[in-house]
């Protein structure tokens, strides 16, 4: 026992010597002489605080172990090692391993490589990022997950790294830490000006301001304000959008989200006396991680709706996620809240318009019920497969129009409109649909990713009807078993500063409901897109201003024609042509 405490103390007493300015000058002697690369940095816990005693291997992945040491007082450790490429660990009592993998070390190279050790419940934090994928709405604030500490980064220092270390004067200093070990607090936001042709709730110009605050802990909140302004030729007082959201950690190495949201539009009329619709959407949800197998998301989404009337839905979901061999993922899920199936859904601050219509004499929503069963596995490179089995059943689902109703066309229950755009929403049919879905996503670059997705199920389909009412028209409304294609890219495009996501879904003639409805997003069918364009790089304009171009239905596909009695053209649609376009600067 003796032996082995005189043993380590003697290790200790070495690791401290190795690291002395004596043993840094005798460090680079041995560089020069030998052309071999000295490996250097600190090992700290989460909060920042250097661990004395950890243990720091370097491994070669083909024969194993190496070299190793132990870290001084202050959490330093130095290893020199042949050029070539390695994986570095760091091992501490009652912390969680830390591994640096494919480190490649130069030739007469310096690399410090500092390493953060969490412990067996450290939370992951959240930063705002780019949206996730193509189908998600602009202006949107997205929480990107990053992994607890233990997963350092490697980069090459600049000029405005924080770090101390100097340049050895015959190799390369290479970093891998984060500029500050201590987290800091951070604070952005962005101011967009925006005009909107079409759109149902979304017309005129819009003034958009987005706020966030990210601590030092890793926990945060976002808010999210959206005023329109005057509109012709229907003048009300201006519409409101405004979300507020916050993120905290829990334990079992999760985190929990909350998105309040309140809309006002006066705009908003039923046609026959009701006008002016509000509305509010809580939404809930919390990620557990049972392990490396289980990932848990279970929340709940509650809508209320006042428009001479009230209505409430409260709305839950689950989904639970298992890892299996060879990168397969097995998941199951059921939610009652159309576009919200897991926590990644609440990515979306703002959130979709909340609508009631009145029906057999009460204010209603559009409600359902999703299960869907998935396996997804990942296929050449960074890409993925899934096919997924799913069940829906719908109530009041609301169908899309555009055109101006007489008086004596507009129904008595089930119809919304917005004169101030030209559109409305009427209820159709109740129905149930299921079946297949199969998609794939394939990154091209490191930034830009293209995918396609083939889904089958039943959708509402409008048989022809030349003249008649709206009502006769939704009376041939029925559920029909059709196939659905989408093709979609999305990402950066390099050194022009231009983000792009484009879509097109297809669907046969005549059918106003989605296929798969409970996953297609707001940007709905056919051919739409979205444009950020950076302007900062042009000469006299400032960093983060971007010019921002929202397409939805760009071709104005999909349009079922009929004429009302007045002699009027109307038209039913799943997806009708809107456009957004302003200027967003972020800052």
């Amino acid at each position: 026992m003796k032996q082995s405490t005189l043993q380590s103390g003697m290790l200790l007493t070495l690791a401290a010597l190795a690291c002395s300015p004596l043993a840094d000058a005798q460090s680079r002697r041995v560089v020069d002489a030998s052309g071999s690369g000295l490996l250097t940095g600190v090992i700290r816990d989460a909060e920042g605080v250097p661990q004395m005693g950890a243990l720091v291997e370097a491994v070669l992945p083909d024969t194993g172990l190496v070299a190793s040491a132990v870290t001084d007082a202050r959490g330093r450790y130095r290893l020199n090692l042949r050029p070539g490429q390695y994986n570095i660990k760091a091992t501490a009592a009652l912390l969680m391993p830390a591994v640096r993998q494919h480190l490649v070390l130069a030739r007469g190279g310096r690399t410090v490589v500092d390493m953060t050790l969490s412990t067996l419940l450290a939370p992951s934090g959240w930063i705002p990022a780019s949206r996730r994928t193509v189908n998600e709405p602009s202006d949107d604030w997205m929480w990107t997950l990053r992994s607890s500490a233990s997963r350092p980064m490697l980069r090459y220092a600049d000029e405005k790294s924080y770090t101390t270390v100097d340049t050895n004067e015959d190799g390369q200093l290479s970093i891998s830490s984060s500029r500050q070990e201590s987290r800091r607090g951070a604070t952005g936001g962005s101011v967009s000006f925006k005009d909107s042709d079409g759109g149902f709730g979304r017309g005129g110009s819009h003034q958009v301001l987005v706020l966030t605050r990210v601590d030092e802990h890793g926990s945060g909140s976002v808010l999210r304000a959206d005023l329109s302004g005057s509109r012709t030729p229907y003048p009300v007082a201006p519409s409101a959008d405004v979300s507020v959201g916050f993120q905290r950690r829990t334990i079992l190495n999760g985190y929990a989200r909350t998105v309040l949201s309140y809309s006002g539009h006066p705009e908003l009329t039923s046609g026959v006396g009701q006008t002016g619709l509000q509305g509010a959407v809580l939404r809930t949800a919390e990620r557990m991680e049972l392990g490396d197998m289980i990932r848990v998301d279970v929340g709940s989404v509650l809508r209320e709706v006042n428009f001479s009337g009230n209505a409430v839905a409260m709305e839950p979901f689950l989904r639970v996620q298992a890892h299996g061999p060879g990168g397969l993922i097995l998941a199951y899920g059921v939610t009652r809240s159309r576009g919200t199936e897991s926590i990644e859904d609440l990515d979306r601050v703002q959130a979709p318009l909340p609508v009631a219509v009145m029906r057999k004499g009460h204010l209603r929503m559009e409600t359902g019920s999703h299960h869907a069963l998935s396996a997804s596995k990942k296929i050449r490179g960074e890409g993925v497969i899934e096919v997924a089995l799913y069940q829906d059943s719908l109530q009041t689902p609301l169908i899309s129009g555009t055109g101006t109703l007489a008086v004596a066309e507009i129904p008595a229950e089930g119809f919304i409109a917005d004169p101030t755009t030209g559109t409305y929403r009427v209820a159709g049919k109740d129905y149930s649909s299921g079946g297949v879905r199969v998609s794939f996503r394939q990154p091209v670059t490191h930034s830009m990713s293209f995918g396609a997705e083939v889904a089958s199920g039943r959708a509402l389909r409008a048989t022809l009807v030349q003249q008649g009412s709206l009502n006769e028209v939704l009376a041939g409304l029925s559920p029909e078993r059709v196939y659905a294609g989408t093709a979609f890219a999305d990402g950066k495009i390099l050194r022009t500063g231009t983000t792009l996501r484009a879509s097109y879904r297809w669907q046969p003639k005549r059918t106003l409901t989605a296929v798969d409805a409970f996953r297609v997003s707001d940007d709905g069918a056919y051919l739409s897109c979205s444009v950020r364009q950076s302007l900062g790089r042009f000469p006299g304009l400032p960093q983060g201003l971007e010019a921002v171009v929202d397409l939805q239905n760009l071709l104005a596909e999909g349009y079922q024609p009929y004429l009302s009695s007045d002699g009027q053209t109307l038209y039913l649609a799943q997806t009708p042509r809107a456009l957004q376009a302003g200027l967003t600067f972020t800052f």
